[in-house]
């Protein structure tokens, strides 16, 4: 009875392990990814640019080529600095990621990031 009851408990445990965490209208959620680099700037607005080792594969080619996804709204610097927080204790770390990516294109950022997910392996 009690190895019965440590294999539905084992299962249990193991679903909860692909739950996926949810999206908002016209964002998917990629990866996971392990980072390369990071950029946080400002170029008339704020940015935050993160890169990755795999080929993401979205409907945007700048994202897909240069294997970038970048944060690239006008004016919130505190959003911006907390992705880049964020991926930076998980490039620390090691550990791969899944980004949050909406559906707009631009030409100069690829996909916008609009949150971060922290794999634990």
């Amino acid at each position: 009875m009690k190895s019965i009851l440590l294999v539905i408990l084992g299962l249990f445990l193991s679903c909860s392990t692909y739950a996926t965490t949810h999206a908002g209208t016209n964002q998917i959620w990629h990866g996971p990814f392990t980072i390369t680099k990071l950029a946080r700037y400002y170029d008339g607005a704020h940015r935050m640019t993160v890169h990755v080792a795999e080929t993401p594969n979205t409907t945007c080619s700048v994202t897909n080529e240069q294997k970038m996804a970048t944060y690239h709204y006008d004016n919130n610097s505190d959003f911006s600095m907390q992705m880049f927080s964020i991926l930076a204790t998980a490039q620390a770390q090691n550990k791969k990621v899944m980004l949050l990516l909406d559906h707009t294109c631009a030409a100069n950022y690829g996909l916008n990031v609009h949150g971060v997910e922290i794999l634990s392996n």
